[in-house]
């Protein structure tokens, strides 16, 4: 079971910067917008002309286009809300659902409609097109981890990033995202191994630790000087960091744990080590700390 930390952020309303900023969404959106608002209009002309040719099944306009019709504004305006309001990961999966669905729907819609010799009809059909175009490059992205390649590409666009004040977890409760590459429980370094960025200068090390707790040896050592203050080995905070990675999503650090960085998503640190749960990292204003790897994609 995932483990999940008390929740330190507030709840945050939408934003509509977070779709500006956004070129996926935005195009998607707009194509989305137009393409349905295409097909409402065609569809009314098609419906006050009545039946095309003689009155058959085939030449009336179906009525599972106007069902079409209204699950389509609603998952257009459920994406809008979910990516304004930055809570993609939190939803993916329903509106990866719902959008298979209306896939399904607009296919039977565009096979009768398509072929009738109408103009109305035929612009009708062509907005139910460009709205399954739209909605299988949406199942692609929201049915896709977070960490997949494709949808991280996509979202290496993305420019805007959010205040200090409005950082958030995404899962509701504070904890981390469930991810398919994250089950299970994040390695957590001990105050030991973090010694050395909190205190400059420790005392012994904990392998000195160990032999002055360890009983005396069989052999007579020869004696040895007592090393002076500040060169014993201790954990220190790495020079180099070669990686750099871009935060998927906002965190908000454990106020109790002042080994933590908070970050906004979006932003770019600079990355010490790639190994393991949690990474070394920093930021751009020099702070320097751990941070969750499943927050975080390699550029």
């Amino acid at each position: 079971m995932e483990h999940s930390r008390a929740h330190y952020g507030g709840r945050r309303g939408i934003q509509v910067g977070n779709v500006l900023g956004d070129p996926f969404a935005l195009a998607t959106l707009s194509i989305a917008g137009a393409a349905w608002f295409l097909t409402f209009i065609a569809s009314i002309a098609a419906k006050v002309q009545g039946p095309v040719g003689p009155v058959s099944r085939e030449n009336v306009f179906p009525s599972l286009a106007w069902w079409a019709i209204i699950l389509n504004l609603l998952i257009i305006g459920g994406v809008f809300v979910i990516v304004a309001s930055d809570t993609i990961q939190t939803y993916h999966v329903a509106a990866t659902a719902y959008q298979a669905v209306s896939l399904a729907i607009l296919s039977i819609v565009i096979h009768t409609t398509v072929f009738v010799p109408s103009a109305a009809w035929q612009a009708a059909a062509a907005g139910f097109i460009l709205m399954a175009i739209v909605m299988c490059v949406w199942i692609v992205y929201f049915g896709a981890a977070p960490s997949a390649g494709p949808r991280a590409y996509v979202d290496s666009f993305a420019l805007q990033k959010e205040s200090a004040g409005a950082r958030h977890t995404m899962n509701y409760g504070g904890g981390r995202p469930e991810t398919s590459t994250s089950v299970q429980p994040p390695q957590m370094y001990t105050s030991a191994q973090l010694n050395g960025f909190e205190n400059p200068s420790p005392g012994l090390s904990q392998v000195q630790q160990a032999r002055n707790s360890a009983g005396p040896p069989t052999l007579n050592p020869a004696p040895t000087m007592a090393k002076p203050p500040g060169q014993d080995q201790e954990v220190v905070p790495p020079t180099e960091y070669p990686y750099r990675a871009k935060a998927i999503y906002s965190y908000e650090a454990n106020p109790e744990d002042h080994n933590e960085i908070s970050f906004s998503k979006h932003e770019i640190l600079e990355v010490s080590d790639v190994s393991g749960r949690w990474w070394q990292a920093r930021k751009e204003n020099g702070d320097t700390g751990i941070a969750p790897s499943n927050y975080l994609i390699l550029l």
